[in-house]
């Protein structure tokens, strides 16, 4: 196998963690998955601490950060809310769910975990504004979506999409009103 790069290491970390949960993110553990030896993890990290902090960090730039660029560069600004809708509702969550059982136990995580929710649901609470929603309504509004988008994949995480397109762009038209 070529060399691993960092980026290797963290994509291994966010599969291992969304697979078998935050207890298993250990050096010696993933570096035998990839079929290396410990000091390629510790040519990258300084311990295991350095990691889970990038890790987190990735966590963030790919689940959240690299989609509100994607969505903000959509030439239809109307088509944002309910294009994020989609997205969100279809979303696989075994990945948020393992971040959200570690951050039960795990202080750097909550704090990670806490950031990006309050991120998430700015971005469509900016949504909601610019569809012309007061300040306060559009950020119950927002907290309602976010948290119906976590509690569909929370009760039948294995069935699949709950909402069809339609369904969730009649939503978004209803939630701009």
């Amino acid at each position: 196998m070529a060399r691993l790069t960092e980026q290797h290491w963290l994509d291994h970390g966010l599969k291992t963690l969304a697979k078998s949960g935050f207890a298993s993110l250990k050096a010696a553990t993933m570096a035998k998955a990839l079929g290396v030896s410990r000091g390629s993890f510790y040519w990258h990290f300084k311990d295991i601490f350095d990691f889970q902090t990038r890790l987190l960090a990735h966590w963030r730039s790919r689940t959240t950060d690299m989609i509100i660029r994607e969505m903000d560069a959509k030439s239809d600004a109307d088509q944002r809310l309910p294009d994020l809708m989609i997205r969100a509702f279809a979303a696989k969550a075994d990945l948020d769910r393992a971040i959200r059982v570690w951050a039960t136990y795990d202080a750097q995580a909550r704090a990670h975990l806490m950031d990006v929710d309050t991120l998430r649901m700015d971005y469509i609470k900016s949504l909601l504004k610019a569809a012309g929603l007061a300040d306060d309504i559009a950020s119950r509004r927002a907290r309602f979506l976010y948290a119906a988008s976590l509690g569909d994949a929370a009760i039948a995480p294995d069935v699949g999409r709950s909402f069809t397109t339609e369904d969730l762009k009649r939503l978004a038209a209803l939630l701009v009103l």
